[in-house]
């Protein structure tokens, strides 16, 4: 199978659409002889930041000489992007033989009257299988959709993250905070710790599950907290404290606060590691940290005498986790907003974060059937705002409003970054 015939296929399994539930992953997982069973995991779940977690972590491992996988969504240009080892992503050639095996299986258990699997848990039983092949130590898995039923939930990992919870999915995982925090906390695995930076009655909710499952819980700001930070367009400085008044000093090249608390979180699943690891050293947990690098997060790139911010901010928590970075290093400057949002996100909290009314918005569709048309956002922007038809068409219109020296943002959807960057890559 070639890559583009695993696309196919893997459009083919997006009609089934997101089904929560363990059944159908549990037989794949079963007919390909549970390759998730092979090497340690760690499992990273969260409103917003799970991806820069995951990321930290499977830097750290890599720079420690472990052999690491690393199973992140959704994808900026390329499926290849979410199963990576080492660092490096599954090439298109190993991507479709490795598609192929699980179609294989796939037609097995359907034959046996299992009900067909989704996408994602097509790609999930994929990079679990992988990462058998590859034969990595551990694998730094983040969850697709909430936890509980999330198709990952399959793993009993070393240590267990939940960045935060918010307001997202409620679809899926439902409408209040506490219901959309069960379904955090059911990455939650019987002794097995968890790192949470999540507060109030959803961090209630997580502390009485591990409670109830005998898991030391580590919670940030009470059980290790940021005393300080010194930052720049370049990255950040940041002092680590815990209860005892021990500090690290920590560097790391993504820039804001919320960055910042989920290096925290990083370091901290990673001290939990160390404790059964004598491989990982507090240098390789430094350096691995200040590697880490995560595409379409808050992503400065300099060209074209601009200065271009990449950054998904998909939900209300993304977008003010932008406002506040972008503040914080670049202050009140004007910008050039090359803006799509899904029409099932907070669309008018997302655009009050995203832009001031001095700003020039060019609203732009995202390549999925839930976006919001061009003509839907603007009603939304302070001010005027143009539309276009493609990303493309919207990064040629933002060049032409701006001159040297000037900031363009591509912001509010995960879905627009890659053709942007694809654009930027071709200038």
């Amino acid at each position: 199978m070639t890559y583009a015939e695993a696309v196919a296929y893997l459009d083919s399994c997006a009609s089934f659409g997101i089904k929560p539930g363990l059944e159908r992953i549990h037989a794949l997982l079963d007919e390909l002889g549970h390759p998730e069973r092979a090497y340690k995991t760690v499992h990273v779940t969260g409103t917003n930041g799970k991806g820069s977690v995951t990321v930290y972590i499977d830097s750290v491992l890599t720079t420690s000489g472990h052999r690491s996988g690393r199973f992140t969504s959704p994808h900026l240009i390329s499926y290849t992007e979410r199963i990576a080892v080492n660092g490096r992503n599954i090439t298109e050639e190993a991507f479709g033989e490795l598609i192929a095996k699980v179609k294989d299986a796939v037609a097995k258990i359907e034959a046996k009257g299992s009900e067909s699997p989704t996408q994602f848990e097509v790609l999930t039983a994929a990079a679990f299988l992988f990462f058998m092949e590859q034969q990595v130590n551990y694998a730094v898995i983040e969850v697709g959709l909430g936890g509980l039923l999330d198709s990952t939930n399959v793993i009993f990992p070393e240590v267990s993250v939940i960045t935060n919870v918010s307001m997202d999915h409620q679809a899926y995982c439902g409408n209040t905070l506490r219901e959309i925090a069960t379904h955090k906390a059911g990455i939650i695995k019987p002794g097995i710790p968890v790192v949470t930076a999540a507060q109030g009655e959803a961090l209630a909710v997580i502390k009485d599950k591990a409670k109830e499952l005998n898991s030391k819980a580590y919670v940030f700001n009470e059980d290790f907290s940021i005393s300080s930070r010194t930052v720049t367009e370049d990255g950040q400085m940041i002092t680590l404290e815990d209860k005892s008044g021990h500090k690290d000093m920590l560097f790391t090249k993504m820039v804001g606060v919320h960055q910042a608390v989920n290096m925290a979180c990083a370091f901290r699943a990673v001290r939990v590691l160390m404790e059964r690891d004598e491989v990982i050293s507090e240098e390789t947990l430094r350096e691995g940290l200040a590697r880490a690098h995560w595409a379409g997060r808050f992503e400065i790139i300099k060209k074209l005498d601009r200065t271009f911010i990449f950054d998904g901010a998909h939900n209300a928590g993304g977008a003010e986790a932008f406002r506040l970075t972008y503040e914080e290093v670049f202050k009140d400057r004007q910008k050039t907003v090359v803006l799509s949002v899904l029409k099932d996100k907070e669309v008018k909290t997302v655009i009050e974060d995203l832009v001031n009314p001095y700003d020039t918005v060019i609203t732009v569709p995202a390549p999925t059937p839930r976006t919001s048309t061009p003509e839907e956002l603007a009603e939304f922007v302070p001010g005027v705002a143009q539309t276009a038809q493609t990303v493309s068409e919207g990064m040629q219109k933002a060049m032409a409003a701006t001159q040297a020296g000037d900031i363009i943002v591509v912001a509010g959807s995960l879905y627009i970054l890659g053709e942007a960057e694809e654009w930027l890559k071709a200038q």
